[in-house]
């Protein structure tokens, strides 16, 4: 079977658009204004026992974007991606997502000093 990877984007994605209450993106278009969540990068390791199907822990870092005063709209945003993602079943195309949950959040100021950025990682454990 190939590899669920890009099945698990797509599936994040139509998830978080679905529910959250800003844009999400893969590629920002240009001028966006904020607040809106990003999709960064995605990294897997082999966890696959010896003999079995394949499986693989990947952690998924997702970005949220505000310029709001202070920090409440990111960390609102925030709360928003972890009830759409965490300990809920994610349906894959390709392969299954055996669990999805976050596994830290964060937020913090960037050097401009108006905007701010969270950060969620997101451990999902697909096999295949």
């Amino acid at each position: 079977m190939s590899d669920p990877s890009l099945a698990l984007q797509q599936a994040l994605y139509q998830r978080l658009t679905a529910e959250l209450s800003c844009p999400v993106y893969d590629a920002v278009p240009a001028d966006t204004p904020y607040p809106y969540v990003t999709l960064d990068s995605e990294a897997a390791t082999n966890a696959s026992p010896v003999s079995g199907r394949r499986r693989e822990t990947r952690l998924l870092y997702l970005s949220v974007w505000s310029n709001y005063p202070g920090q409440a709209e990111v960390k609102r945003l925030i709360g928003e991606v972890v009830a759409a993602l965490d300990e809920r079943p994610l349906p894959l195309s390709i392969g299954r997502a055996v669990s999805v949950r976050i596994e830290r959040t964060s937020t913090n100021r960037e050097p401009d000093g108006v905007t701010y950025m969270g950060a969620v990682t997101v451990r999902v454990i697909t096999t295949h």
